[in-house]
C-alpha cells in the first residue's frame, strides 16, 4: 500500500496540473507540458499495474476471501465488486484498457494521445475511489461493506 500511496501523491498533483488547463495540441507543444502528462501517465500505468497484480489478492488475503492463489483474476474481481471496493468487473477491465491504449500509443498520433490522456483522467477518478474505499475498510471506519457481515 505504501508504493501506491506515494505513486498516487505524485499522480495527484500531475492531476490537479492537467485538470487546471484545456489540453489540445498546442499546449501539448511545450516539453513542460509534456513532461506533467508524461509522469501522470507513468504514475497511472503503474498504480493500475500494481493494484491489480498485487494489492488486490494480498487484502483478499487478509480479509480471508481467497481461497487460493491461483484464483483467476475475474474471480478476484467479482469477489471485490461484491465486496464493494470496485464499481465493477467491466470498470476494472475499462481501466485496464486505457492502461493498453497509454502503453501502445505512438507520440507521433496527438489526437489518439489527447484521448488517451482524458481517458486516464477519467479512469484515475476511479482508482482515487477504490484507494478510498480500501483505505476505509482497513482503517476500520468502513460502513459493513456489501457481501460482508456486520
Amino acid at each position: 500500500m505504501a508504493a501506491i500511496r506515494q505513486m498516487m501523491r505524485a499522480a495527484d498533483q500531475d492531476y490537479a496540473a492537467l485538470l487546471a488547463q484545456p489540453i489540445d495540441t498546442a499546449w501539448l507543444q511545450s516539453y513542460d507540458h509534456q513532461r506533467i502528462v508524461n509522469s501522470f501517465l507513468f504514475n497511472y500505468l503503474k498504480i493500475q499495474d500494481k493494484m491489480g497484480a498485487e494489492l488486490f489478492r494480498a487484502l483478499l488475503r487478509e480479509w480471508r476471501e481467497l481461497d487460493d492463489d491461483a484464483m483467476p483474476m475475474i474471480d478476484v474481481l467479482n469477489r471485490l465488486e461484491k465486496l464493494g471496493i470496485i464499481d465493477s468487473v467491466q470498470t476494472w477491465d475499462e481501466l485496464r484498457e486505457v492502461r493498453n491504449a497509454i502503453t501502445h500509443e505512438y507520440p507521433d498520433d496527438e489526437a489518439l494521445r489527447l484521448a488517451n490522456i482524458q481517458m486516464a483522467l477519467d479512469g484515475y477518478r476511479h482508482m482515487q475511489a477504490i484507494l478510498h474505499r480500501i483505505e476505509e475498510r482497513l482503517s476500520g471506519n468502513a460502513t459493513t461493506l456489501p457481501g460482508t457481515a456486520p
